[in-house]
C-alpha cells in the first residue's frame, strides 16, 4: 500500500480520516490546522469509515474490492486487508474496540469481526440493503438502517440476534445515536426527512430537511443535529429539543459524510463532487475552511479520531 505523508513536529493528536471513493485512498487531516498530512492507498472504492481510539485503528470499507482496510492510526499505515464476499458499506466499532461490525449491502446481513485476529464471529440476516450502523454508548445494542425495507433493525450484541424492527421513513441511510443514548436519528433519503426515535418509549417524530439527505452528526451535548443534504449542497442544523431546523449552511457539492470534532467544536463535511471537506463552526454555523482531499470524498461513518476519546 502506498503512503504519502508530511512528517513534522508539533502535529495534533486529533485527525479526520476521509475516504475518497474515486481515488481509492484516505486523506488524513490534522485538525489543529486543517491540513492533509497523509494520503493512504486502500482498496478499491472506499466508502465507510470507523475509528477506534481504544485500539488506535481506523477501518475502511472498500465496496469495489469487497474488503476492509485496517489502518494503524499512529503510523497511518495499512496493517491488513480483510476480504469479504459481499459489498461492505457502513462499519462501526464497539466502544471497547474489540468488535468490528459491517453492514453488507448485497447480502442483507451484518457481520461481526474480532479486531484482535480479524476472524468472523457472527453473521446476522437483517432487512434489505443495510446501509448505516450505529451502536449504543454501552455497546449492548446495534442499530442498522435497512434502506430498502424502510426500517431500522435492532440487534442484541451479546446474542447477535435481531430483537425488533423500528419503522423509519423512505430509504433510511445514515443513522446516528445521541451521545446520551436516548435518541436515534435515521436520515430518510427519499423522504427529505429525519426520523427521531425515542429509544426509551419507541415514539417516533419526523423533521423535514433538505433534498436527498444522507447522514447526521450530533453534538456531544446531544442538543444539536447536523444533516447533510446531497441535492441542496447544504447542511441542515436542527435543535434536538424543539425538533426544528435552526438554519441551513451552504457547503461543497454533494455533501455526504459528516462528523463532529468535540475538541474544536467544529463540524466536518465531506463533499463528493468537490473533492473536499467543508469545515463549519458549530457555534456560529458559519463555514470557516475548505480542505482539498482526494476524488469523490464520502467519509460515511465516524471519521474523526480525538486523542481524548
Amino acid at each position: 500500500m502506498a503512503l504519502l505523508a508530511l512528517s513534522r513536529p508539533g502535529l495534533a493528536n486529533d485527525y479526520a480520516y476521509i475516504t475518497n471513493q474515486g481515488s481509492h485512498d484516505v486523506s488524513v487531516i490534522a485538525l489543529d490546522n486543517n491540513e492533509v498530512i497523509a494520503t493512504i492507498a486502500v482498496g478499491k472504492g472506499p466508502v465507510g469509515v470507523a475509528v477506534s481510539p481504544q485500539i488506535q485503528r481506523v477501518f475502511v470499507s472498500n465496496v469495489e474490492s469487497q474488503s476492509i482496510s485496517v489502518i494503524d492510526s499512529q503510523s497511518n499505515v495499512v496493517l491488513d486487508e480483510i476480504q469479504l464476499s459481499g459489498s461492505p458499506v457502513a462499519v462501526t466499532v464497539s466502544p471497547d474496540g474489540k468488535t468490528l461490525y459491517i453492514a453488507d449491502w448485497y447480502l442483507d446481513s451484518v457481520i461481526a469481526i474480532s479486531t484482535q485476529d480479524f476472524k468472523q464471529q457472527h453473521k446476522v440476516s437483517i432487512g434489505k440493503a443495510p446501509a448505516g450502523l450505529a451502536i449504543s454508548p454501552d455497546g449492548k445494542t446495534l442499530y442498522v438502517s435497512n434502506r430498502d425495507s424502510d426500517d431500522i433493525g435492532v440487534i442484541d450484541t451479546q446474542s447477535m440476534t435481531v430483537t425488533s424492527r423500528l419503522p423509519a421513513g423512505a430509504h433510511p441511510f445514515g443513522i446516528s445515536i445521541s451521545p446520551d443514548g436516548r435518541h436515534l436519528y435515521a436520515v430518510n433519503v427519499y423522504e427529505d426527512s429525519v426520523s427521531v426515535i425515542e429509544l426509551t418509549t419507541g415514539q417516533t417524530h419526523k423533521i423535514q430537511v433538505g433534498t436527498r439527505p444522507y447522514c447526521a452528526a450530533i453534538s456531544p451535548d446531544s442538543k444539536t443535529i447536523f444533516v447533510t443534504n446531497t441535492q441542496d449542497d447544504s447542511v441542515s442544523v436542527i435543535d434536538a429539543t424543539t425538533r426544528k431546523v435552526i438554519t441551513t449552511v451552504d457547503t461543497g457539492g454533494f455533501p455526504e459524510g459528516i462528523d463532529f470534532d468535540m475538541v474544536s467544536q467544529r463540524v466536518y463535511v465531506a463533499s463528493w463532487s468537490d473533492d473536499a471537506v467543508t469545515v463549519i463552526d458549530a457555534g456560529t454555523h458559519k463555514v470557516i475552511d475548505t480542505i482539498k482531499t482526494g476524488q469523490q470524498s464520502r467519509a460515511f461513518g465516524r471519521f474523526i479520531l480525538n486523542a481524548q476519546d
